[in-house]
C-alpha cells in the first residue's frame, strides 16, 4: 500500500537559532517596554526592529535562513525583503488571540526570553479535515488538528504567513518576550502560461 501525504504545511522548527549577541536586543527591547504608552499585550509602536543595529546579526540570519527555506522548498524568486519585525512582551495571565500575517509570504518568531510558559499554537487550515474525526489512539503530526510549540529559549519557528495562529496564556510569572517578522518575496509569481502571475 502506498502511503502519500499530499497538500502539506510546512514549518520549520531551528532550535539554538542564533548564536551572536542577544543583550543588545534585549536592551533595546527593554528600554522600549520601560518608556511603553500601555500595558496589556504589549508590541513595539513600530515594525522596523530589522532597521535597528541592534537586530544586524539577527536580522542577516533571518534572511539567509528563509532563502535556503524557500530553496528548499524548490520556489523560485528573484530577492526576499523582511517586511515587517516587532517585539513582543506577555507578562503572566496575558494570551495573543487567534491571527495570520497577511499580505505576506512567510513569518516567523523567536523567543529571547522565555521559559516555555505560553506555547505558539498552529491549526490545521483544511476546513473540512474536522468533520469527521475518530477517536485517536494516539496523537501525532498526521492526525492533530491543533499543534502546540513551546517557546523555547533561543527558538525561531517560521511558517506559511496564512497560518492560523495563537499564543496561549503566559502561565509563568516571567516574561515572554519574542521577536516576530515576516517576509515577502521579490520577482515572479505564478505561471505565465496560466494568465494568473503578477511581478512584485
Amino acid at each position: 500500500m502506498a502511503h502519500h501525504k499530499i497538500f502539506s504545511t510546512n514549518l520549520f522548527v531551528l532550535n539554538d537559532f542564533y548564536k551572536g549577541d542577544t543583550e543588545p536586543m534585549k536592551k533595546y527591547i527593554s528600554d522600549l517596554w520601560t518608556n511603553r504608552e500601555y500595558d496589556n499585550n504589549w508590541q513595539t509602536k513600530s515594525a522596523n526592529l530589522h532597521k535597528q543595529k541592534e537586530f544586524k546579526g539577527f536580522t542577516d540570519l533571518v534572511i539567509t535562513t528563509s532563502k535556503k527555506i524557500i530553496k528548499k522548498l524548490n520556489y523560485e524568486v528573484e530577492d526576499i525583503t523582511i517586511t515587517d519585525m516587532w517585539a513582543n512582551v506577555l507578562r503572566e495571565g496575558e494570551n495573543h488571540q487567534a491571527h495570520t500575517h497577511s499580505n505576506n509570504f512567510l513569518s516567523g518568531t523567536y523567543y529571547l526570553h522565555s521559559d516555555k510558559g505560553a506555547g505558539i499554537t498552529f491549526q490545521d487550515p483544511r476546513p473540512a479535515a474536522d468533520v469527521i474525526v475518530p477517536r485517536k489512539k494516539l496523537i501525532t503530526l498526521d492526525n492533530a488538528s491543533l499543534l502546540i510549540y513551546a517557546s523555547q529559549q533561543n527558538r525561531a519557528i517560521i511558517f506559511p504567513s496564512w497560518l492560523p495562529h495563537w499564543v496561549q496564556q503566559n502561565k509563568s510569572k516571567n516574561k515572554r518576550i519574542s521577536i516576530a517578522w515576516n517576509i515577502q518575496i521579490k520577482g515572479q509569481i505564478g505561471e505565465h502560461h496560466e494568465f494568473q502571475s503578477a511581478v512584485i
